[in-house]
């Protein structure tokens, strides 16, 4: 059974934070050269919410927007500069909630992986990369 508690967003200095009201599930990566230039990371996890069930509670004279494409548009806190959520004129009525986000990220896992044609090779040898539980010494 999903867990029946709210989703929450906020930004790294705690500045901007917004409610969903609507059940989250599908998480995606996208490893388009839009959301690599968006994120600054080999590639974007997202979940989609339907626009009106995202509330900013908090900071909304703080969140940015920067045109990324005539379709697309990423907000992000200009205080800290974290990323929130991205929408797209192509999926209109739709956030691209930025995993990172998203409080309770623990609690969602990708389903899947787009935009593969562009994904950078080495993401695929990520397991077999030497790991730390910490900054190595």
């Amino acid at each position: 059974m999903a867990d029946p508690t709210p989703f929450t967003l906020s930004c790294s200095c705690g500045a901007i934070r917004c409610a969903v009201a609507h059940p989250l599930e599908t998480v995606v990566n996208c490893h388009c050269t839009d959301c690599r230039k968006m994120s600054g990371c080999a590639f974007s996890s997202m979940v989609i919410s339907p626009e009106a069930a995202t509330t900013i509670t908090q900071g909304r004279e703080l969140l940015g927007a920067y045109a990324l494409t005539d379709a697309t548009k990423k907000y992000f806190c200009t205080r800290c500069g974290t990323p929130m959520f991205n929408i797209n004129a192509r999926y209109a009525g739709l956030r691209m909630l930025y995993l990172g986000a998203i409080d309770q990220h623990e609690r969602l896992t990708p389903a899947f992986n787009a935009f593969c044609r562009s994904k950078l090779a080495w993401v695929d040898h990520l397991p077999e990369l030497t790991s730390y539980a910490a900054t190595p010494a």
